[in-house]
C-alpha cells in the first residue's frame, strides 16, 4: 500500500474527529429569551399559564447596539400543564400548542444578555 493511500483516510478521520468535538450552541439571545418566556409568559388569553418555547421558526434581530438588542421572535409554544388533554370521547387534543410571535428587548452587560422587556401577554 502506498503512503498516499494510508494518509488520506487518516487525515479525513482526523478532520471528522475534530468536528465531532464541536457541540453546536444556540445564540445567547435565544437562550435568554427561552428562559425569560418560560418564567413570565402566558398564552391564549391566560388559558396557557405554563408555556415554553419548543422551537423558533424565525428570529430577527431588529436592533443591536452597545446597550441593548431588540429581537422579533416567532416560535412554537407548548404548555407544561395543558400540552395534551383527553376529551370525554377519549380523543386527545392539544389545548396549548400553537405558533406565536413576540418582541423582546435584551440588555447587554458583563454578565451577558438579560431580557428587560417582552411584548404581552405576561403572567401577573
Amino acid at each position: 500500500m502506498s503512503i498516499r493511500a494510508t494518509t488520506v483516510p487518516a487525515a479525513i478521520a482526523g478532520l471528522l474527529a475534530g468536528c465531532a468535538s464541536d457541540v453546536w450552541q444556540p445564540p445567547a439571545y435565544e437562550t435568554a429569551i427561552k428562559h425569560y418566556y418560560e418564567a413570565h409568559a402566558s398564552e391564549r388569553n391566560g388559558q396557557c399559564l405554563a408555556p415554553y418555547i419548543d422551537g423558533f421558526t424565525r428570529v430577527e434581530v431588529v436592533e443591536d447596539n452597545a446597550e441593548q438588542m431588540v429581537v422579533q421572535a416567532s416560535y412554537l409554544y407548548r404548555d407544561w400543564i395543558k400540552d395534551v388533554q383527553e376529551t370525554e370521547s377519549g380523543r386527545r387534543r392539544s389545548e396549548c400548542v400553537a405558533y406565536n410571535s413576540r418582541r423582546f428587548v435584551l440588555t447587554k452587560s458583563d454578565a451577558g444578555l438579560q431580557v428587560a422587556e417582552m411584548s404581552p401577554p405576561q403572567r401577573g
